[in-house]
């Protein structure tokens, strides 16, 4: 008997000492939601970090979605006053539908003491490679690798850097099954042009590959540019859309949905929702630098 008494014994304080060892970060909530930290009640703060030690007070109609170590995400929605140290078994990384680069993305840079967050989004992503390199005159990013196009949003500009003092650049559009002769072609002043200065000029449902170059010289570097139709892009984000916590507010929905479709280069449609994160939680930092990060990578004004 005593030696039952003992494993009981052992397998509490087992427990216990889990639960105490995880860490908290507020990612969402609604409604009247509030901490308390060494017996002091606040209210709830997007980005809070909390030790096992805090609790949690749901009241009735509203919610709370935590990420607890880095990587698991759960919700709570039934009203009461819960301890962190509960939720020791939530922490356990499992098949959760969310992105898990996504959740240590949303940890790392809710957590990060300085720097400028949203900047290093890319680390978190995966990358597709480009057609074919070559050392010239003209460098696009490689974020530019693959982009997906699905003609619902026109404000996003393809970009490049210049090593030589140029005032002209030719841009060059290929059809999938051609890449010997452009089937266009226009000049720029800028390090960029507009997608929809040649949107009229392509198809739903058709790849294409494009470059840029110094008037006059060749850049045999091609990108990939993917106009899907509007069947498989809604079929795409109502997929990313499914993906979210069990409650996730408005603001939080739309950044992550931003992540995810720029994570599948989906990029014009994925500046329209860090946009929307940004506008609906103005006070979110993370969310109005990701924004400006987000601009400035591609040269967006």
């Amino acid at each position: 008997m005593k030696k039952y008494l003992f494993l009981i014994l052992l397998f509490l304080t087992t427990a216990t000492v889990f639960g105490q060892g995880n860490s908290f970060l507020l990612y969402s909530f609604k409604g009247n939601v509030s901490v308390v930290e060494n017996k002091v009640e606040s209210k709830a703060k997007v980005g809070k970090t909390l030790t096992s030690t805090s609790s949690i007070k749901v009241p009735a109609g509203s919610a709370v979605t935590l990420i607890c170590n880095e990587a698991a995400m759960f919700t709570i929605a039934k009203p009461g006053t819960y301890a962190l140290t509960m939720f020791g078994d939530s922490c356990r990384v499992s098949s959760n539908s969310v992105s898990a680069n996504y959740v240590k993305y949303v940890w790392a840079q809710m957590t990060k003491p300085s720097g400028s967050a949203g900047s290093n989004r890319k680390a978190y992503m995966n990358t597709v490679g480009a057609v074919s390199r070559n050392i010239n005159n003209v460098w696009i990013d490689t974020r530019l690798d693959t982009v997906n196009y699905s003609g619902q949003v026109n404000e996003f500009p393809l970009s490049w850097k210049s090593y030589a003092d140029a005032k002209e650049f030719e841009f060059l559009l290929y059809n999938s099954d051609n890449i010997s002769a452009p089937f266009f072609t226009t000049y720029v002043s800028k390090l960029k042009i507009p997608v929809k200065d040649f949107a009229k000029k392509i198809k739903p449902g058709n790849s294409y590959f494009w470059t840029a170059a110094i008037k006059g010289e060749i850049n045999e570097e091609l990108k990939i540019f993917n106009y899907v139709t509007k069947e498989t892009f809604d079929v795409i984000l109502d997929n990313i859309k499914k993906q979210g916590a069990a409650f996730e507010a408005p603001a939080e929905q739309a950044y992550r949905i931003g992540f995810m479709l720029e994570d599948a280069h989906y990029l014009a449609e994925a500046f329209e929702y860090y946009t929307k994160a940004a506008t609906l939680d103005t006070a979110n930092a993370l969310y109005r630098t990701t924004l400006m990060s987000f601009k400035k990578d591609y040269e967006i004004k």
